[in-house]
């Protein structure tokens, strides 16, 4: 018996080991690109501009065009994102008072940074997922025990990475915004109940629930408050994420002027603008869908929320596609309603696995709205100079 005891610890120690030394194997390291950003900018991205320069500003809309592997480390995620900044420098176009928004989700995808190398290129996110629970396993299971949402597993991947997540997203925005010397409205990341604590830093709370978090940095890299966290998170978020306080004020001064910011599907209620109402010049919109083929699908409401006619016509429910729904009730009528008249909504794009995620922008310009196809397989800029 005290041999097959014996016997029974060295076999799992020896597994251990081996799961250690296995975890540890060939996690990516840090490396950075050296791309021709000038010959990016004329190839690379496509690039639309609207309006005048009155010397009031101009508010940007960049969708980086993103695959796994922009993922994989802190540089590699940072020298996607500063080739777009660099093409707009070359340009003239990104100054002390350019406005910069990013899609949602985001720093999202930083979940797999520094991992194994073999997850960027699983043909699904199913897949890649499996991988970096494997390669996490005590981690993952501490955060799933404990996970305070329906999807547990979708929470624990989330949170046993939050801290390095969150220390990436703020250092690569906080540094282009200085850098560059503008506000970026940095689109949206996944992250416990995160706050901005005495030093004026990013802070994740452990074991808290989980917001779609958006956060502003200024000119200087610091961040402005208040953090954004969305209020009206849709069906497919709510299995691990929580909804924002319907109190916050997502209301920004900045050197342009003042500016609301609403997360996604937030847009499309109205309760969402009672706090930026008559009291910001323009909107951001951090987005993200599917394909572009979600936008021709029929629009059945949001059932999580109301369905009341005061958020939408509901005898329109199952008859006008999504799209319509977005360009009748986002920024084309709701925002122009509540003393809003310029803004941009931009959305998520790129190749990530067996997502496919295309970018739509809708650009509202003096009340009137301009909606941009996706763009293929490219970037994209859109500059709006404000009137």
């Amino acid at each position: 018996m005290k041999t097959f005891i014996v016997f029974s610890g060295v076999f799992v120690l020896v597994l251990l080991t081996a799961y250690n030394i296995w975890a540890e194997m060939d996690r990516v390291k840090e490396r950075t690109s050296t791309a021709d950003t000038y010959s990016f900018y004329k190839n690379g991205l496509a690039y639309t501009e609207i309006g005048s320069d009155y010397g009031k500003g101009n508010i940007i809309g960049m969708q980086p065009y993103l695959s796994t592997y922009d993922y994989s480390t802190a540089s590699s995620f940072k020298s996607c994102l500063r080739k777009y900044f660099e093409a707009l420098k070359k340009e003239h176009k990104i100054t002390p008072r350019s406005i910069v928004v990013l899609p949602e989700y985001i720093g999202t995808w930083l979940v797999t940074a520094n991992e194994k190398s073999e997850i960027y290129s699983q043909p699904s996110v199913d897949a890649a997922m499996t991988i970096l629970v494997i390669a996490n396993l005590y981690k993952f299971f501490v955060n799933y025990c404990n996970a305070p949402a329906a999807d547990k597993r979708k929470y624990a991947l989330f949170s046993m990475k939050a801290k390095q997540m969150c220390a990436i997203y703020e250092t690569t925005f906080s540094q282009l915004a200085k850098e560059y010397n503008c506000v970026i409205a940095a689109g949206s990341i996944a992250l416990p109940d995160v706050s901005i604590n005495v030093d004026g830093h990013l802070e994740v709370t452990p074991n808290g629930k989980i917001y779609n978090t958006s956060v502003v940095f200024g000119p200087n890299g610091k961040i402005i408050p208040p953090i954004v966290k969305k209020v009206f998170p849709v069906d497919d978020e709510q299995i691990f994420s929580t909804c924002g306080n319907t109190d916050q004020k997502p209301i920004f001064s900045t050197r342009v002027s003042r500016m609301g910011l609403l997360i996604c599907a937030g847009s499309l209620f109205p309760q969402a603008y009672k706090r930026i109402a008559g009291k910001v010049n323009f909107v951001m919109i951090p987005s993200l869908s599917g394909t572009d083929s979600i936008w021709h699908t029929r629009w059945t409401g949001y059932k999580s929320f109301t369905n009341s006619a005061e958020f939408a016509d509901t005898t329109l429910y199952n008859k006008i596609t999504e799209g319509d729904a977005w360009t009748r009730y986002s920024i084309t009528s709701r925002a122009s309603q509540s003393g809003i008249h310029n803004g941009l909504n931009v959305f998520f794009t790129g190749s990530l696995w067996d997502l496919k995620p295309e970018g739509k922008v809708l650009i509202l310009q003096n009340d009137s709205l301009t909606v941009l196809a996706p763009t293929q397989k490219q970037g994209r800029i859109v500059n709006l100079y404000l009137p």
